[in-house]
Protein backbone atom coordinates (compact mmCIF):
# COMPACT_ATOMS: atom_id res chain seq x y z
CA UNK A 1 0.00 0.00 0.00
CA UNK A 2 1.55 3.37 -1.12
CA UNK A 3 2.01 6.26 1.67
CA UNK A 4 -0.32 8.19 -0.33
CA UNK A 5 -3.00 6.12 0.30
CA UNK A 6 -2.83 6.06 3.67
CA UNK A 7 -1.61 10.03 4.05
CA UNK A 8 -5.12 10.79 2.19
CA UNK A 9 -6.95 8.80 4.84
CA UNK A 10 -5.33 10.45 7.30
CA UNK A 11 -6.04 13.67 6.03
CA UNK A 12 -9.68 13.02 6.72
CA UNK A 13 -8.99 11.96 9.89
CA UNK A 14 -7.11 15.23 10.83
CA UNK A 15 -10.39 17.04 9.84
CA UNK A 16 -11.80 16.76 13.34
CA UNK A 17 -15.07 18.66 12.04
CA UNK A 18 -15.76 16.13 9.79
CA UNK A 19 -15.08 13.11 11.63
CA UNK A 20 -16.90 14.80 14.88
CA UNK A 21 -19.88 15.38 13.38
CA UNK A 22 -19.96 11.59 11.50
CA UNK A 23 -19.53 10.78 15.80
CA UNK A 24 -22.48 12.44 17.08
CA UNK A 25 -24.74 11.23 14.46
CA UNK A 26 -23.56 7.65 14.59
CA UNK A 27 -23.97 7.99 18.70
CA UNK A 28 -27.41 9.56 17.99
CA UNK A 29 -29.20 6.99 15.46
CA UNK A 30 -27.18 4.00 16.03
CA UNK A 31 -29.07 2.00 19.22
CA UNK A 32 -27.78 -1.39 20.92
CA UNK A 33 -28.03 -4.39 18.70
CA UNK A 34 -28.63 -2.50 15.49
CA UNK A 35 -26.86 -3.83 12.64
CA UNK A 36 -24.85 -0.89 10.77
CA UNK A 37 -23.55 -1.09 6.83
CA UNK A 38 -20.98 1.01 6.33
CA UNK A 39 -19.93 1.95 2.50
CA UNK A 40 -16.50 2.90 2.22
CA UNK A 41 -15.31 2.80 4.85
CA UNK A 42 -11.82 3.30 4.65
CA UNK A 43 -9.64 3.22 7.77
CA UNK A 44 -12.75 2.41 9.54
CA UNK A 45 -13.22 4.55 11.49
CA UNK A 46 -16.90 5.39 11.07
CA UNK A 47 -17.70 1.45 11.72
CA UNK A 48 -16.00 1.71 14.82
CA UNK A 49 -18.11 4.67 15.97
CA UNK A 50 -20.73 2.00 15.69
CA UNK A 51 -19.30 -0.30 17.51
CA UNK A 52 -18.78 2.10 20.42
CA UNK A 53 -22.16 3.29 19.61
CA UNK A 54 -23.07 -0.37 20.61
CA UNK A 55 -24.03 -2.02 17.15
CA UNK A 56 -24.30 -5.50 17.06
CA UNK A 57 -22.74 -5.95 13.62
CA UNK A 58 -21.21 -3.85 11.24
CA UNK A 59 -20.47 -5.13 7.26
CA UNK A 60 -17.44 -2.69 6.79
CA UNK A 61 -17.29 -2.42 2.86
CA UNK A 62 -14.03 -1.03 0.86
CA UNK A 63 -12.52 -1.99 -2.46
CA UNK A 64 -9.13 -0.41 -1.50
CA UNK A 65 -6.55 -1.68 0.18
CA UNK A 66 -7.50 0.16 3.20
CA UNK A 67 -9.64 -2.73 3.59
CA UNK A 68 -7.08 -4.40 5.33
CA UNK A 69 -6.34 -1.46 7.71
CA UNK A 70 -9.68 -1.44 9.15
CA UNK A 71 -9.42 -5.27 9.77
CA UNK A 72 -6.28 -4.15 11.67
CA UNK A 73 -7.66 -1.50 13.19
CA UNK A 74 -11.15 -3.77 14.57
CA UNK A 75 -8.46 -7.07 15.61
CA UNK A 76 -6.51 -4.41 17.69
CA UNK A 77 -9.25 -2.22 19.36
CA UNK A 78 -11.43 -5.70 20.13
CA UNK A 79 -13.73 -5.17 17.55
CA UNK A 80 -13.50 -8.14 15.36
CA UNK A 81 -16.19 -10.22 16.46
CA UNK A 82 -18.56 -7.51 15.39
CA UNK A 83 -16.93 -5.40 12.63
CA UNK A 84 -16.76 -7.57 9.67
CA UNK A 85 -14.46 -5.93 7.11
CA UNK A 86 -15.42 -7.17 3.54
CA UNK A 87 -13.22 -5.78 0.55
CA UNK A 88 -15.17 -5.53 -2.83
CA UNK A 89 -18.04 -2.79 -4.12
CA UNK A 90 -21.26 -2.98 -2.35
CA UNK A 91 -23.28 -3.37 -5.32
CA UNK A 92 -21.72 -7.29 -5.38
CA UNK A 93 -21.84 -7.78 -1.67
CA UNK A 94 -24.30 -10.52 -0.25
CA UNK A 95 -25.00 -9.78 3.39
CA UNK A 96 -26.49 -12.65 5.92
CA UNK A 97 -28.81 -9.99 6.96
CA UNK A 98 -30.26 -6.86 6.55
CA UNK A 99 -29.19 -3.90 8.53
CA UNK A 100 -31.20 -1.39 10.00
CA UNK A 101 -28.51 1.72 9.50
CA UNK A 102 -26.17 3.07 6.74
CA UNK A 103 -22.96 5.17 6.99
CA UNK A 104 -21.44 6.32 4.54
CA UNK A 105 -18.90 9.02 3.27
CA UNK A 106 -18.75 8.75 -0.29
CA UNK A 107 -18.81 12.58 -0.69
CA UNK A 108 -16.44 14.73 -2.33
CA UNK A 109 -16.24 18.05 -3.00
CA UNK A 110 -19.86 18.35 -4.46
CA UNK A 111 -21.69 15.87 -2.48
CA UNK A 112 -22.67 13.87 -5.22
CA UNK A 113 -19.62 13.12 -7.25
CA UNK A 114 -18.10 9.82 -5.79
CA UNK A 115 -21.15 7.81 -6.95
CA UNK A 116 -22.80 8.09 -3.92
CA UNK A 117 -25.96 7.90 -4.99
CA UNK A 118 -26.07 4.53 -6.75
CA UNK A 119 -24.37 2.76 -3.77
CA UNK A 120 -27.13 4.19 -1.05
CA UNK A 121 -30.02 3.35 -3.96
CA UNK A 122 -28.20 -0.47 -4.24
CA UNK A 123 -28.15 -1.10 -0.35
CA UNK A 124 -31.82 0.42 -0.14
CA UNK A 125 -32.91 -1.98 -2.18
CA UNK A 126 -30.55 -5.28 -1.24
CA UNK A 127 -28.97 -4.51 2.11
CA UNK A 128 -31.17 -2.29 4.65
CA UNK A 129 -34.53 -2.97 5.87
CA UNK A 130 -37.59 -0.73 4.78
CA UNK A 131 -37.50 1.22 8.04
CA UNK A 132 -33.14 2.15 7.74
CA UNK A 133 -31.96 4.96 8.54
CA UNK A 134 -28.97 6.73 6.04
CA UNK A 135 -26.39 8.72 7.59
CA UNK A 136 -26.24 11.49 5.88
CA UNK A 137 -29.71 12.11 5.48
CA UNK A 138 -29.66 14.75 3.61
CA UNK A 139 -26.91 16.07 0.40
CA UNK A 140 -28.15 19.84 -1.07
CA UNK A 141 -25.51 21.81 -4.03
CA UNK A 142 -25.26 24.94 -3.04
CA UNK A 143 -23.56 27.47 -5.65
CA UNK A 144 -22.95 30.95 -6.90
CA UNK A 145 -21.46 32.88 -9.74
CA UNK A 146 -18.13 33.86 -9.14
CA UNK A 147 -15.45 35.79 -10.50
CA UNK A 148 -11.83 34.62 -10.08
CA UNK A 149 -10.00 36.28 -12.77
CA UNK A 150 -6.42 34.93 -11.31
CA UNK A 151 -7.51 30.76 -11.18
CA UNK A 152 -9.34 31.09 -14.48
CA UNK A 153 -6.30 32.97 -16.28
CA UNK A 154 -3.94 29.91 -14.97
CA UNK A 155 -6.16 26.82 -15.86
CA UNK A 156 -8.77 28.17 -18.81
CA UNK A 157 -7.26 31.04 -20.40
CA UNK A 158 -3.90 30.06 -20.33
CA UNK A 159 -4.97 28.05 -23.28
CA UNK A 160 -6.00 30.78 -25.17
CA UNK A 161 -2.15 31.99 -25.99
CA UNK A 162 0.40 30.28 -28.05
CA UNK A 163 2.81 28.30 -26.16
CA UNK A 164 6.56 26.82 -27.05
CA UNK A 165 5.66 28.67 -30.74
CA UNK A 166 2.40 26.66 -31.00
CA UNK A 167 -1.25 27.73 -31.06
CA UNK A 168 -2.78 25.15 -28.61
CA UNK A 169 -6.06 27.42 -28.28
CA UNK A 170 -8.56 24.16 -29.58
CA UNK A 171 -7.58 22.57 -26.12
CA UNK A 172 -9.04 25.13 -24.44
CA UNK A 173 -12.77 23.92 -24.58
CA UNK A 174 -11.24 21.03 -22.66
CA UNK A 175 -10.60 22.90 -20.05
CA UNK A 176 -13.94 24.88 -19.80
CA UNK A 177 -15.95 22.19 -19.27
CA UNK A 178 -13.94 20.44 -16.76
CA UNK A 179 -14.71 20.76 -12.83
CA UNK A 180 -11.99 22.54 -10.80
CA UNK A 181 -11.50 21.65 -7.27
CA UNK A 182 -9.79 24.37 -4.94
CA UNK A 183 -10.45 26.74 -2.20
CA UNK A 184 -12.74 29.80 -3.09
CA UNK A 185 -13.03 32.49 -1.02
CA UNK A 186 -16.84 34.39 0.22
CA UNK A 187 -15.96 37.42 -1.70
CA UNK A 188 -15.16 36.01 -5.12
CA UNK A 189 -19.10 35.44 -4.72
CA UNK A 190 -21.16 38.17 -7.21
CA UNK A 191 -24.22 37.14 -5.92
CA UNK A 192 -25.40 35.29 -2.46
CA UNK A 193 -25.20 31.55 -2.98
CA UNK A 194 -28.68 29.43 -3.32
CA UNK A 195 -29.24 26.01 -3.05
CA UNK A 196 -29.82 24.54 -6.26
CA UNK A 197 -31.13 20.80 -5.26
CA UNK A 198 -31.06 18.89 -2.64
CA UNK A 199 -31.38 14.86 -2.15
CA UNK A 200 -33.36 13.44 0.43
CA UNK A 201 -30.81 9.84 0.69
CA UNK A 202 -33.80 7.76 1.99
CA UNK A 203 -37.08 8.02 -0.37
CA UNK A 204 -34.90 9.34 -3.62
CA UNK A 205 -35.94 7.31 -6.18
CA UNK A 206 -32.78 8.11 -9.11
CA UNK A 207 -29.13 8.78 -9.64
CA UNK A 208 -30.19 11.99 -12.00
CA UNK A 209 -30.69 14.95 -10.11
CA UNK A 210 -31.19 18.41 -11.92
CA UNK A 211 -32.19 21.90 -10.65
CA UNK A 212 -31.81 25.55 -11.08
CA UNK A 213 -31.84 28.66 -9.71
CA UNK A 214 -31.54 32.21 -10.26
CA UNK A 215 -29.39 35.24 -8.93
CA UNK A 216 -29.42 38.77 -9.03
CA UNK A 217 -25.75 40.36 -9.35
CA UNK A 218 -25.05 42.03 -6.25
CA UNK A 219 -22.41 44.10 -8.03
CA UNK A 220 -20.81 45.13 -11.74
CA UNK A 221 -18.97 42.11 -12.37
CA UNK A 222 -17.46 39.41 -14.90
CA UNK A 223 -18.60 35.77 -14.21
CA UNK A 224 -15.78 33.23 -14.79
CA UNK A 225 -18.19 30.49 -13.77
CA UNK A 226 -19.80 29.48 -10.77
CA UNK A 227 -18.40 28.35 -7.15
CA UNK A 228 -20.00 24.97 -5.82
CA UNK A 229 -20.13 23.09 -1.84
CA UNK A 230 -22.39 21.06 -0.69
CA UNK A 231 -24.08 20.95 2.55
CA UNK A 232 -24.79 17.22 4.42
CA UNK A 233 -27.31 16.65 7.07
CA UNK A 234 -25.84 13.68 9.13
CA UNK A 235 -28.54 13.62 11.43
CA UNK A 236 -30.80 16.62 13.03
CA UNK A 237 -29.13 19.41 13.67
CA UNK A 238 -25.46 18.03 12.71
CA UNK A 239 -23.75 19.03 9.34
CA UNK A 240 -21.21 19.06 7.42
CA UNK A 241 -20.24 21.19 4.21
CA UNK A 242 -17.16 21.73 1.90
CA UNK A 243 -17.05 25.36 2.44
CA UNK A 244 -14.55 24.94 5.31
CA UNK A 245 -11.16 25.49 4.20
CA UNK A 246 -9.03 25.04 7.45
CA UNK A 247 -8.31 21.52 8.07
CA UNK A 248 -10.60 20.16 5.67
CA UNK A 249 -10.84 17.06 3.21
CA UNK A 250 -12.57 19.09 0.78
CA UNK A 251 -12.36 21.91 -1.33
CA UNK A 252 -14.78 23.69 -3.15
CA UNK A 253 -15.54 22.95 -6.55
CA UNK A 254 -15.65 25.68 -9.50
CA UNK A 255 -18.27 25.22 -12.71
CA UNK A 256 -16.32 27.24 -15.29
CA UNK A 257 -17.70 29.44 -18.47
CA UNK A 258 -16.13 28.70 -21.74
CA UNK A 259 -16.50 32.68 -21.86
CA UNK A 260 -16.45 34.78 -19.15
CA UNK A 261 -19.23 36.81 -18.97
CA UNK A 262 -20.10 40.59 -17.86
CA UNK A 263 -22.93 41.45 -15.46
CA UNK A 264 -23.76 44.99 -14.09
CA UNK A 265 -25.44 45.26 -10.26
CA UNK A 266 -29.00 44.03 -10.48
CA UNK A 267 -28.71 42.00 -13.55
CA UNK A 268 -30.02 38.37 -13.63
CA UNK A 269 -27.69 35.28 -13.61
CA UNK A 270 -29.93 31.67 -14.28
CA UNK A 271 -28.27 28.49 -13.68
CA UNK A 272 -29.18 25.26 -14.40
CA UNK A 273 -27.34 21.83 -12.88
CA UNK A 274 -27.34 18.43 -14.01
CA UNK A 275 -26.04 15.45 -13.02
CA UNK A 276 -25.98 11.57 -13.29
CA UNK A 277 -24.78 10.19 -10.14
CA UNK A 278 -22.02 12.38 -10.54
CA UNK A 279 -20.16 11.13 -13.16
CA UNK A 280 -21.09 13.83 -15.38
CA UNK A 281 -22.20 16.96 -14.74
CA UNK A 282 -23.68 20.15 -16.96
CA UNK A 283 -24.50 23.72 -16.36
CA UNK A 284 -26.41 25.84 -18.46
CA UNK A 285 -28.00 29.30 -18.29
CA UNK A 286 -27.74 32.98 -18.84
CA UNK A 287 -25.50 36.00 -17.30
CA UNK A 288 -27.73 38.91 -18.33
CA UNK A 289 -28.72 38.35 -21.91
CA UNK A 290 -25.59 35.80 -22.47
CA UNK A 291 -26.02 32.06 -22.67
CA UNK A 292 -23.97 29.52 -21.62
CA UNK A 293 -23.79 25.74 -21.99
CA UNK A 294 -21.26 23.82 -20.42
CA UNK A 295 -21.10 19.78 -19.88
CA UNK A 296 -17.95 17.40 -18.23
CA UNK A 297 -19.00 15.38 -21.53
CA UNK A 298 -16.80 17.87 -23.21
CA UNK A 299 -14.12 17.71 -21.11
CA UNK A 300 -12.44 14.54 -22.64
CA UNK A 301 -11.18 14.43 -25.93
CA UNK A 302 -12.29 12.21 -28.56
CA UNK A 303 -11.38 8.73 -28.96
CA UNK A 304 -8.74 7.87 -31.07
CA UNK A 305 -8.57 3.85 -32.66
CA UNK A 306 -5.18 2.53 -32.51
CA UNK A 307 -3.57 2.01 -36.11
Amino acid sequence: MGHRVIDYHRSMLVDEVRTSAYRAAITRIVKPGDVVVDIGTGSGILSLFACEAGASQVYSIETGLMAGVAQLAARHLGHADRMRVIRGMSTDVELPQRANVLVTETMGSLGLDESMLSFVLDARRRLLTESAVVIPQRVGLMIAPAEIPAEYDKFIGWWSEPHYGFDLSPLRVFASNSLLFMNLRPDVEVARANEIFAVDLATFDSTLVRGTTTFTAERDAQVHGFAAWFDATLAEGIHVDSRRTQDSSWKQAFLPLEVPLRVAHGETIFVDVETDDGKSWTWRGRVASEEFHQTTWLSTAPYVPAE
